[in-house]
């Protein structure tokens, strides 16, 4: 460890002597101590005194702006820590060119060093590569972009290589065979020719690939061709454009450049990036590659001469973001060293083969008699002459099968030929059993007949589909490659899903780990394995014949198969499953509504932008910046569908500095590839430009105006007018009176023509027409535009409309959706996804209406309103196939109907839908007792039976126990003292009543909130066993009147500590003289550190509102989240990334956060963005008197569920008034701090009560009465009645937190109640109720 000093009056040296000791150690050439401003120095003095506490190889030595010197202190201050040296760093001076505070810096440096020098030596220069480590001019230091005024410290943008680095490989590498060792003050003196001289080589794929133009009928000279393609600035306009900005590099291998019978072949070298100034993507010709080297691999000599082709070209290694190899046998070898240089690069190499590799480790896993099956029946029709027609029809259309070749290069072929078999395996079986002993017909024979073969056959049929139409999209598609690796990432989710659970999958995407595929536990019974429906029919139908063996091992290998599957996508994707999903998205101009800083700062480190946690923090200010920025917003007089993704960032970018990381990262994604990666598509789009920009070359010398050969995107929507604007059947969007813009589609007029410009529009999710003027109308393509984020999230019948539409454009498309999509939700996100994509591949033309005969307009007519949507029994989740001595579990385990919507998310079976709502509005309603209000298995139940485990609050009904375990079962269990319910005890089947061995996890994805924007799921907590619940621990912030504790020991939990912060002196007095003192109050929220929360916690839930006065838009004076006393938000949003458990840490950890409903929307938006959650709209006169709607975030399960009043809640006015008195209304409006509040009717004039025909205002003890309080809980410290009422309304509605707090009970322990209704002698005890499923009834209003 470090031997820590301070710079005592006598150890002062003048600067004189610090620069000449500092030149003698590092052989520098310092004059002045303010040329050490860069840090440099300072950290190759610690890696001499402390060598391992410094990486050399990542200081700076060539720093050249702010960003590289914050990188080099970082690096210090981290060797600091590492050594145990205490010293705080004056970084703002030193870079600022502070004399002073550079001058004692150096000077403690110097006392340092002798301090802790033990005299070793030490060669400077050898130690940074022969680096030169020139003085820094701090005077000319940049200026700090806007977004870093934000931070106190941050680091460099990217990890770039610097000369040292691309030296020290140089030396090291296979280069030395190519003399290609640079002297790095050479390199950077020498300066390139102004005139470049064209290889031959160039000259000759030009002239094959790209054809002459003529020049007033004279054919031109090669360098004028070359200069027509290349363009009259090259390669200057290149290599000055990939300096600044990053780059991307196209690689074809064995490109042929002489005519016929010329068979030298080449590498061809492109280079594609973002011009920043005109908006627009440039694919650029760069050079041919023609390694000589026979003294290395082929390899290494293509990988020395790309490496000098960029260094010949001056094209810097460090802005090199994407790189993409045609060859697969060399990619690896490339990808590898050029990582080496950029450790941030992304490489596309491994795209291509990605299904095929998928394919083949898949199959492997299935039995071979499978693959055998496939190639014996192929040898067949390729030899025999009289084949039928089943066969033929069976390899029509499809490339024949290669023995020589691998199965990876043929999965199209494998996956349509099996798919073709499974329908034509009764005529197969047939045909071949007509052939008798011909050639292998009888072997044939054999295959067909067995039954595990045709079910391994099926399932691969439906399991290559996904891989099979990922194939095409590549080979025949010509989508962005952004949107080709968002499909590649569902593609990875969908197979894992397949297999695992839910919380599995979201770790196994974010760590790419295979043990994670390995670990049985994680797995999906094996009866939920998704198999497809055709297996499933297959097995109901040959129940009898096939043993349990024969069907375990069926299931074992298809596990298999999805297990390998699964692992060969994830190691072939460049990113992370997360950062694919979101490139796409971010990019998109209303990307910033629905990607979170956590992703775009998570992606910025994957890319090599961000090096420590400062630059992520800098990124992460940098995009919310950008996201809270307005973006116009399209009308249905828009003229144009709105800007191009390149014009879009065209013009944000403008706005960015030029240090940027933001910047950076998003150029750095625009270099991805538009369109298909095939070779002859990219040369085309290199040569296409000179059409589509209608440049005219009229001379062709070095006079002429430079010539760019750039790649543009079109993004012109065509769509199929007639004469009067729109065609039957079109779709549409236009304006419902009172909502958004609304998705429709252009019906027929029946018995009588059309008006001018009229339309007769069918809208979808509603089942109304309207008639309207095609000046109203905006079509289906302006999806981004028109699509409205607030009715999404708010609107059910706005989403019904959006999934029935996107249905509709999907089938016209043909678009397919990937496996584990089968739920409506999920399904929705994947089509809204894709069209806010642009409807690729096909784009808006795709979906244009079908050419329609008379009475055949079925394809365009939404469904009718509220037609229910009922799906095959067999292809629902509630169906599960299980051994042939068990029962199809497909009914309701509530009211025994067929008709199920959805799996019990506790026990194996399934609900109706009408129990499926019912079961949501009554699983956490708990009664005075502490136990369940209704049964456990169906929510219903006059009489049942409570669980005598301490701490679980369960209970079963008569029906249910009796029907379903077996008949007297309620009654023995009476005599059971005491009995241990089902969901305590191991997990058994009693009867038809069997618990899910993972319902713990099931019961919470029951409840999911997944509407409204797309954020990665939250972390899912099983729940507790009963025994080892533990008391609970709550940090509330913004506490009121203690409303949270109350609460809690309502509902009998055992709190073992509730911290409170609060200022409100009134309310703190309330809290603490209603709770006896048992709460502790801290201070202002804003004073609580890191150190506070380890002191006082570990907590298992944190809880709190931050004031909502600059938030509420009925304050007309709001200063909004970021001024006044909403910015008080961002210290709950602060206190919570403190107090979040890390990944491996188990321990349950609940929040929530509350704010008014009334609050702007980018407001709104803001807010989840930093929550990375979307909120749940609860209001208060569901189950008080008063309307009180707030907004909850947070990740305690169930909170979306629908909010009942229970039996004790006070729901009416008239309930809550004293007697005497007469409720004038049934509800009041919300209860604020002002005593106007009160007041009701349209005017705001009446008074709420009256007694004995007088009108009167509600008094305090009523106010608590009607917030659920107790009466006269406000009534301390001699408060008057206004104070009493604006402690009140700022608090929260009791009722509402009694059914937030509720499903905490599954996870810590309660007191140990007294039985209701129970026999002396029994600690269990039976319960009778009064039977009501939906809670009181409700009154109509009074008049």
């Amino acid at each position: 460890m470090a031997v820590n000093v301070q710079v005592k009056p006598g150890e002062k040296h003048n600067r004189y002597e610090l620069l000449a000791w500092l030149n003698e150690s590092l052989q520098t050439r310092f004059t002045k101590v303010e040329q050490t401003c860069s840090g440099a120095a300072f950290c190759q003095l610690m890696h001499w005194l402390f060598p391992g506490s410094v990486d050399v190889q990542r200081v700076r030595f060539h720093a050249s702006d702010e960003v590289d010197a914050r990188h080099n202190y970082s690096v210090l201050q981290a060797g600091f820590g590492r050594s145990g040296v205490i010293k705080s760093i004056p970084v703002e001076g030193l870079i600022g060119g502070s004399s002073e505070a550079s001058l004692d810096f150096l000077q403690w440096f110097k006392v340092f060093f002798d301090s802790n020098h033990n005299g070793q030596e030490y060669d400077a220069l050898e130690s940074r590569a022969g680096q030169s480590m020139p003085p820094a001019n701090a005077a000319k230091q940049p200026q700090r972009p806007k977004a870093l005024t934000q931070l106190d410290f941050c680091e460099t943008q990217l990890h770039s290589l610097s000369v040292l680095f691309f030296c020290f490989f140089m030396s090291e590498g296979p280069w030395q065979n190519q003399e290609m060792a640079l002297d790095v003050q050479t390199a950077e003196e020498e300066k390139e020719d102004t005139f470049f001289h064209f290889s031959p080589s160039l000259l000759q794929l030009i002239q094959k690939h790209w054809p002459s133009p003529a020049k007033h009928g004279t054919e031109l000279t090669q360098d004028q061709v070359a200069r027509h393609v290349l363009g009259q600035k090259y390669p200057q306009d290149i290599t000055a454009a990939c300096s600044q900005t990053p780059y991307c590099l196209y690689l074809y291998r064995g490109v042929e450049l002489g005519g016929d019978g010329d068979r030298e072949t080449a590498s061809v070298l492109l280079v594609g990036y973002f011009d920043q100034r005109s908006g627009v993507k440039h694919v650029r010709l760069l050079d041919t590659l023609q390694p000589r080297d026979a003294t290395v691999s082929a390899g290494t000599a293509e990988l020395n001469c790309l490496v000098e082709t960029l260094r010949r070209f001056e094209l810097p290694m460090a802005n090199l973001a994407v790189f993409y190899c045609g060859d697969s046998g060399l990619s690896q070898v490339l990808v590898t060293g050029l990582r080496a240089l950029n450790p941030g690069l992304v490489s596309l190499c491994g795209l291509p083969g990605l299904a095929g590799r998928a394919c083949q480790v898949g199959v492997s896993a299935l039995p071979e008699s499978v693959l055998e099956l496939v190639r014996n029946i192929h040898h067949h029709y390729s030899t025999c002459p009289t084949t039928n027609d089943n066969l033929k029809e069976i390899f029509a259309d499809v490339t024949s099968l290669d023995p020589l070749l691998p199965l990876s290069s043929q999965c199209l072929f494998l996956g349509r030929t099996v798919q073709r078999m499974a329908d034509a395996w009764p005529e197969l079986l047939q045909y071949f059993e007509s052939r008798g002993n011909e050639g292998d017909a009888e072997q044939v024979c054999a295959r067909l007949r067995d039954l595990k073969v045709r079910l391994s056959l099926l399932f691969l049929g439906q399991a290559l589909e996904p891989l099979c139409a990922f194939q095409e999209l590549l080979e025949w598609g010509d989508s962005d490659v952004a949107n080709i690796l968002q499909q590649a990432s569902s593609l990875v989710h969908s197979y894992a899903a397949s297999f695992l659970r839910s919380p599995a999958v979201d770790r196994f995407l974010r760590r790419r780990e295979p043990t994670l595929l390995v670990n049985e536990k994680d797995h999906l019974l094996r009866v939920d394995v998704n198999t497809g429906a055709r297996v499933k029919d297959f097995l109901s139908e040959h129940q009898a014949e096939l043993d349990d063996d024969v069907v375990d091992s069926f299931l074992e290998s298809s596990v298999s198969f999805y297990k390998a599957t699964t692992w060969s996508l994830m190691k072939s994707l460049p990113l992370p499953n997360v950062a694919l999903k979101n490139i796409p998205i971010l990019l998109r101009p209303a990307g910033r509504l629905e990607v979170t800083s956590r992703v775009v700062a998570e992606l910025g480190s994957l890319m090599g932008l961000c090096g420590v946690p400062g630059d992520m923090a800098l990124l992460t200010d940098e995009f919310l910046e950008y996201m809270i920025s307005e973006g116009e917003k399209p009308t249905a007089d828009s003229p144009t569908p709105g800007p191009t993704v390149e014009q879009h960032w065209k013009q944000v970018l403008r706005t960015m500095g030029k240090t940027s990381i933001l910047r950076r990262l998003i150029c750095s994604l625009l270099t991805l590839p538009s369109g298909s990666l095939q070779r002859d598509k990219v040369f085309a789009r290199v040569c296409t430009l000179k059409t589509t920009e209608s440049i005219e070359i009229i001379v062709l010398d070095d006079s002429d105006d430079d010539v760019i050969w750039t790649e543009t995107i079109q993004h012109k929507v065509h769509y199929i007018f007639d004469e009067k604007g729109y065609n039957v059947g079109d779709l549409v969007w236009g304006q419902i009176e009172g909502f958004s813009l609304w998705p429709g589609t252009v019906q027929p007029w029946k018995g009588r023509q059309a008006a001018n410009r009229i339309r007769k529009v069918e809208w979808f999710g509603a089942g109304m027409f309207s008639e309207i003027n095609t000046r109203g109308l905006l079509p289906f393509g302006s999806f981004a535009q028109c699509f409205c984020a607030n009715s999404f999230a708010t609107l059910v019948t706005y989403r019904d409309a959006m999934f029935q539409s996107l249905q509709v454009a999907a089938s016209r498309c043909r678009k397919v959706f990937s496996l584990g999509s089968e739920k409506q939700e999920e399904h929705l996100g994947e089509m809204v996804d894709w069209a806010f994509d642009g409807f690729k591949p096909s784009g808006p033309d795709g979906f244009q209406p079908p050419l329609q005969t008379e009475g055949k307009l079925r394809d365009c007519q939404p469904p009718l309103k509220k037609q229910k949507q009922q799906s095959n029994k067999k292809e629902d989740p509630g169906y599960v196939y299980e051994q042939p001595d068990q029962k199809y579990r497909a009914f309701c385990l509530c009211c025994m109907a067929d008709d199920i919507e959805i799996f019990h998310p506790l026990f194996e079976g399934s609900l109706c839908l009408k129990c499926k709502d019912n079961f949501t509005e009554t699983l956490y309603r708990y009664d005075e007792d502490g136990y369940q209000s209704y049964c456990t298995v169906c929510c219903a139940g006059l009489e049942v039976i409570l669980c005598g485990n301490d701490s679980c609050c369960r209970s079963y009904c008569l029906d249910c126990l009796n029907i379903l375990v077996g008949p007297g079962t309620f009654d023995s269990l009476k005599e059971v003292d005491p009995w241990i319910c089902y969901l305590c005890e191991p997990h058994n089947a009693h009867g038809a009543l069997k618990p899910r061995l993972d319902w713990s996890i099931r019961v919470q994805e029951f409840f999911a909130n997944n509407s409204a924007f797309q954020f990665e799921p939250d972390r899912v907590y099983p729940s507790i066993p009963a025994n080892l619940r533990r008391p609970i621990s709550v940090l509330s912030l913004f506490d009121g009147i203690g409303t949270g504790y109350l609460v809690l020991k309502e509902l009998g939990f055992k709190v073992d500590k509730y911290v409170a912060s609060e200022i409100c002196s009134e309310s703190i007095a309330v809290s603490e003289i209603n709770h006896e003192g048992k709460i502790i109050h801290v201070d202002d929220v804003r004073l609580i550190t890191k150190e506070h929360i380890l002191k006082w916690g570990p907590f298992d839930l944190l809880i709190g509102g931050s004031p909502c006065n600059d938030l509420a838009m009925v304050n007309p004076a709001r200063k909004g989240l970021f001024e006044g006393t909403g910015r008080l938000f961002f210290e709950y949003y602060r206190l919570l990334h403190i107090m979040k458990p890390k990944e491996d840490d188990r321990r349950p950890f609940f929040w929530f956060f509350e704010n008014v409903v009334f609050m702007n929307n980018h407001h709104k938006v803001d807010i989840c963005r930093f929550l990375e959650c979307n909120p749940v709209l609860v209001d208060a006169v569901k189950v008080s008197p008063a309307h009180r709607a707030r907004y909850f975030w947070g990740n305690i399960p169930g909170m979306n569920r629908p909010i009942i009043a229970s039996q004790t809640d006070k729901v009416l006015l008239q309930d809550c008034l004293e007697r005497g008195r007469v409720a004038k209304f049934t509800k009041v409006r919300t209860i604020t701090t002002n005593p106007n509040s009160l007041k009701q009717g349209k005017n705001v004039s009446k008074l709420p009560v009256s007694v004995k025909g007088v009108d009167d205002n509600l008094w305090i003890t009523e106010l608590e009465k009607i917030f659920g309080f107790p009466k006269h809980y406000t009534d301390v410290k001699n408060m008057n009645r206004q104070q009493r009422q604006k402690v009140l309304g700022k608090s929260w509605s009791v009722p509402v937190i009694r059914h937030l707090f509720a499903p905490l009970k599954d996870y810590f322990a309660c007191e140990q109640l007294p039985p209701f209704l129970s026999q002396p002698s029994s600690s269990s005890a039976t319960a009778m109720g009064e039977g009501s499923m939906g809670g009181p009834s409700w009154c109509s209003p009074l008049e």
